[in-house]
């Protein structure tokens, strides 16, 4: 989070969570040195000499296609939080080791004094060239880079940016909160030419934590916006040269696909290819509204989707069964979700981003069941509702907007049951026409859920007609001009008194 506190409009400061953009071209400074066998490169700032005791540090630095900022390491002398903030910097603005990296700042940008640290606040006092940022991607890298690579300096809560001593311009006064730690939820774009630099420093024995994908996972999962503390937690699994890991924040879960450069063989390094767009959600974290729809559903359905905060959400629940959400991805028109009965809990909730959440959503097995969730559905009837008991009605498959499930006949009266979805504030009616096509009863209900949702609805018709055959139709009326638009139909024949 930034906000300006000098002369300049609020509106210079630029979102942090715009896409990662391409800083201003490289300045001058001496690179990094290699570093011993193994070990994280030098300082180029600053010349350690045994026996100083030096502690590794953590920079960002703009990728080649300006996505993200790309963490590095340093091995710096030790200090106090002020004084690692002051290496940080200069680790900054000398540039990354990789050569397929950017530096954030322009040419020139020096650090005009040691960084200051007062009630959680550094102050980073930048030399003028810092104000030849053009552009909102310039701006959004440099800050990036900067919140970040100070951002696990233990005291440090704000950062206060200064340009040539002063809190104005575009840059001075720029406030970054580094403890805010928003998400770059954004395709990673394949780079051969650091996969080729990176396989290399693999070969001379560096970095050997590049052909571990977990460890890979805990390094580079930190440019996304995750911290080290979270990637501690995550979790793997590997099927070949493909691995997923798994990574949780505030009790919604998001997985990393990781690939394995298989022109290397088995000595191939492991690099990040996607951050899987379907997050997990625990009930808990969820808003309340959601937290309802869920309610409504534990234990009688198997795939329930629900539109909401620009996000559709996937519930599968199967009353006594593990069922879990394994997978979701576009076929043609569908939006396909795959099931699994082994792992996750009773009740397992993801949501995908809206972008193609109008088509049409089918649920698949990964595997046939063969727990219990085998007696209540199989792929072929997916999606289906049941009764809070579980038992459901075995007969009844939710298609189209309306689905009737149950017609009882009494005396004059006529009891409708059935699901329906895609309702204006849930309104529902049956009409029930002659051989003429003539209304001779009509009922109304409300179904138990609107929209996107399907809702349970119980219909009461009270009638006079004779004994025969009678159209059905199960529907709503138009909110535009009133027209009555059916959302299904039955024949029902209508017994004698």
């Amino acid at each position: 989070m930034m906000k300006q506190t000098g002369r300049m409009a609020l509106k210079r400061a630029l979102p942090l969570m715009v896409a990662v953009a391409l800083g201003a071209s490289g300045c001058a400074g001496v690179g990094p040195q290699q570093a011993p066998e193994g070990e994280a490169p030098i300082s180029p700032s600053v010349q350690v000499q045994p026996p100083v005791k030096t502690q590794t540090v953590t920079v960002f630095y703009p990728d080649w296609q300006v996505q993200h900022v790309i963490p590095e390491q340093r091995q710096v002398p030790e200090g106090s939080a002020a004084e690692l903030a002051t290496r940080v910097v200069e680790e900054l603005l000398a540039g990354p080791a990789d050569p397929t990296l950017q530096r954030p700042f322009p040419d020139g940008t020096r650090l005009l004094e040691p960084v200051s640290l007062n009630n959680g606040v550094a102050t980073v006092n930048l030399s003028e060239e810092a104000n030849r940022l053009h552009g909102s991607a310039s701006v959004v890298a440099a800050l990036s880079a900067l919140r970040l690579s100070l951002s696990e300096i233990p005291g440090i809560v704000r950062v206060q940016l200064q340009v040539d001593g002063r809190s104005d311009g575009d840059l001075g006064g720029m406030v970054l909160e580094v403890m805010d730690r928003g998400l770059y939820l954004y395709p990673v774009l394949p780079n051969p030419e650091r996969i080729k630099y990176l396989q290399g420093r693999a070969d001379q024995g560096l970095d050997p934590w590049r052909r571990d994908p977990l460890e890979v996972a805990h390094f580079e999962g930190r440019m996304f916006g995750f911290t080290a503390a979270e990637l501690e937690q995550a979790t793997i699994q590997q099927a070949g040269n493909e691995a997923e890991v798994y990574v949780t924040r505030d009790g919604t879960t998001y997985n990393f696909t990781l690939v394995r450069n298989q022109a290397a063989g088995g000595n191939g390094i492991w690099t990040i290819a996607s951050l899987n767009p379907m997050q997990w959600h625990a009930y808990e974290s969820l808003p309340f509204a959601l937290q309802s729809w869920a309610d409504r559903y534990t234990e009688t359905t198997i795939g329930a989707t629900n539109a909401e905060f620009d996000r559709l959400y996937l519930l599968a629940s199967v009353e006594e069964g593990d069922v879990r959400i394994t997978g979701a991805a576009t076929e043609g028109g569908q939006l396909v979700v795959s099931l699994t009965e082994e792992g996750g809990g009773p009740v397992s909730i993801a949501s995908v981003p809206l972008p193609g959440a109008d088509l049409e959503t089918v649920f698949r097995w990964e595997t046939p069941p063969v727990g219990p969730a085998s007696r209540h559905t199989s792929p072929e009837t997916l999606p289906r509702l049941y009764t809070a008991d579980g038992t459901g009605q075995a007969e009844t498959v939710l298609t189209g907007n309306a689905v009737v499930h149950t017609t009882a006949f009494e005396a004059g009266r006529i009891t409708v049951m059935g699901y329906a979805r895609h309702l204006f504030e849930a309104s529902i009616s049956a009409r029930l026409l002659d051989g003429k096509g003539q209304e001779v009863a009509v009922g109304h209900g409300t179904a138990t859920a609107s929209m996107w949702d399907w809702g349970e609805f119980t219909i009461v018709l009270e009638h006079s007609v004779p004994p025969g055959e009678y159209r059905l139709e199960i529907g709503d009326y138009s909110m535009r001009d009133g027209a009555w638009q059916p959302r299904t139909v039955k024949y029902v024949t209508v017994p004698a008194r």
